[in-house]
């Protein structure tokens, strides 16, 4: 198995809107650079999954709530679970009658767990989370291409593919029963395009940020819902061309997949140059590291592995997939497969490593012996150094 390595890549600065200096994100300029997971974390959790029922694709975004943790999982819908892993119940179900979804991959939570939002096509399907159907309103008014959806302020903002035909809007923001509370003209003109990949948006603070493949701007939304810019991905050749696409190509550009924040970095997840790689940003000093990605005979389907080296507890290196804050700690959160767990603590990398926390690297081979190679997959948490 190959060694990840960091990267280093250049930053471009712009005085742009708002008199700031923006970031401009450009993955085309590498030098080498490292990092360790110690460096910005100081512990590590990790939450296997109920394995009561066999759980295959896990979508983002993933929330975590004080008791509980919410999942849209591939054929089975949003599930919720408590926070030790335990299968609670099903959110809602999968199907076309009433109160049921037929897509549940977009959806969101609002701030206290208590109400779940599922983007169904042209519809928004609400459920308490208990699982009971409550209501749902229509979104056809307000035009196809819908993207992503996320609570916020109360509110609901749902963003748009900007490569459908007719596309108006960058976003738009409703109340919780579907009423209209603004909406965000589109930035860039209209085009059309094969590729079909979407953007996405994340909270950090007191904001709300989207993002998006085909445009430079990534946008930062406040609570009186007033909007400005928050960095930029830089322009050139390694971009998304705003036409249709020779496929054969596309993994020649620059496809941004995971966007979030942290007090101290900007944290992306993007295939670029047929590789899938994972940058941070420190913010306070701009200097960046680039973990790429790379596929194993071991693994199966879509599983890669590399990240961040994890020096915490010799595990598996971490690949942060998502964020949230709870008790005033800031943590991101991986997912890995039992048999990759199994198949890293037999290695002699792993015999042979001394963590920063050697009772950790025990607890890690007390796990690994309790799982089965096809038990379903486990949750990372990486508690962030305050």
């Amino acid at each position: 198995m190959k060694k990840s390595y960091l990267l280093l890549f250049f930053l471009l600065f712009s005085c742009k809107s708002h008199q700031n200096t923006l970031i401009e994100f450009n993955p085309s300029t590498l030098n080498e650079n490292k990092i360790n997971l110690s460096e910005i974390a100081d512990d590590i959790t990790y939450i296997p999954l109920d394995n009561s029922f066999p759980i295959n694709l896990i979508y983002d975004p993933k929330y975590f709530t004080k008791n509980c943790i919410f999942l849209s999982v591939l054929n089975s819908g949003v599930i919720l679970f408590d926070r030790q892993g335990r299968l609670l119940r099903q959110i809602g179900s999968i199907g076309r009658g009433p109160g049921e979804y037929t897509f549940y991959y977009k959806y969101t939570v609002d701030d206290k767990g208590e109400r779940v939002y599922i983007l169904d096509g042209d519809q928004v399907k609400v459920y308490s989370n208990t699982g009971k159907f409550l209501r749902s309103f229509s979104l056809k008014e307000f035009g196809e291409g819908i993207d992503a959806i996320e609570f916020y302020n109360s509110n609901l903002i749902l963003s748009y593919h900007l490569q459908f035909t007719g596309v108006k809007y960058d976003w738009i923001i409703l109340d919780t029963l579907g009423n209209l509370v603004m909406t965000k003209e589109r930035t860039i003109p209209p085009f059309t395009s094969n590729w079909l990949i979407g953007g996405g948006m994340y909270k950090f603070e007191s904001r709300i940020y989207l993002w998006n493949p085909f445009s430079d701007t990534i946008f930062s939304i406040m609570p009186d819902f007033n909007y400005e810019t928050s960095f930029l991905f830089s322009t050139g050749e390694h971009r998304l061309p705003r036409s249709n696409i020779d496929i054969e190509k596309i993994k020649l550009y620059f496809n941004p997949q995971i966007v979030f924040e942290t007090n101290h970095f900007l944290v992306f997840r993007y295939l670029f140059n047929k590789e899938v790689n994972i940058t941070l940003i420190d913010k306070k000093n701009n200097k960046s590291y680039l973990a790429c990605l790379e596929s194993s005979q071991a693994t199966v389907g879509d599983n890669l592995i590399g990240g961040i080296l994890n020096d915490l507890d010799g595990g598996l290196m971490f690949q942060p997939e998502n964020y949230f804050v709870e008790n005033n700690r800031e943590y991101m959160v991986g997912l890995i497969n039992p048999y990759q767990i199994r198949i890293w603590l037999i290695s002699d990398e792993f015999k042979n490593s001394t963590p920063k926390y050697p009772e950790k690297k025990k607890e890690l081979e007390k796990l690994a012996a309790s799982l089965k190679e096809t038990d379903n997959p486990v949750l990372v948490l990486v508690r962030l150094k305050e």
